[in-house]
């Protein structure tokens, strides 16, 4: 029996929730398409038919995640060190609140094992869908404001947005493996401070 073109996308909806459901519960290493595949009811074949690889699939969890909350918006735009802080907290608030965002973050910090070929062929899946690193943006806003001379600091844009990157994903990191009682908003925002006080323009 055919099925519909409504039938398969909720097929591949709910292999997408499964897999995230999966990935974040066993690891990404330790997941299969058995295991997605047995928990759907479903045979390891009908997986297959929507997504190649693993890497395809979480590829479009990132897609997905990515369209469902886009970090950093409005970070085209920031004019001032402020501005930049506060498109971190946004996403920090939109993680609190988000539990779909919050199981996802969580499953990218302590539930994939980051080899550099798996880096690669995620970036490769991504720029075909279209979907660029955040972190980019951060590094070109940081850039920007050397330029209007808001930073003044002998380190590269790139160094200061790898700082500010790492502040947030080693609270989260912390809070997350570690269960270290933290006020996740509150220290994520003294830490944003502490950067920026180093690199304001005096």
């Amino acid at each position: 029996m055919k099925r519909s073109k409504e039938d398969t996308l909720k097929t591949r909806e709910a292999i997408l929730r499964t897999a995230l459901d999966c990935f974040s519960t066993r690891g990404y290493a330790l997941t299969t398409f058995a295991h997605i595949a047995e928990r759907l009811k479903l045979s390891k074949g009908a997986v297959f038919w929507h997504f190649k690889t693993k890497e395809e699939l979480l590829a479009e969890i990132f897609a997905r995640m990515h369209e469902e909350y886009e970090p950093f918006k409005g970070i085209e735009s920031a004019t001032t060190l402020d501005e930049v802080k506060a498109t971190f907290m946004e996403w920090a608030q939109m993680v609190s609140s988000n539990r779909n965002q919050k199981r996802f973050l969580r499953f990218v910090i302590s539930r994939v094992e980051w080899s550099e070929a798996l880096r690669n062929r995620l970036r490769e899946h991504l720029e075909t869908m279209m979907v660029r690193d955040p972190f980019l943006n951060v590094e070109m806003c940081i850039e920007r404001l050397k330029e209007a001379g808001e930073v003044d600091s002998p380190l590269s844009s790139k160094a200061i947005a790898t700082l500010l990157r790492l502040t947030f994903f080693g609270i989260y990191r912390e809070a997350f493996l570690r269960n270290v009682e933290v006020d996740v908003l509150e220290t994520l925002s003294h830490g944003l401070d502490f950067i920026i006080q180093g690199i304001r323009s005096k």
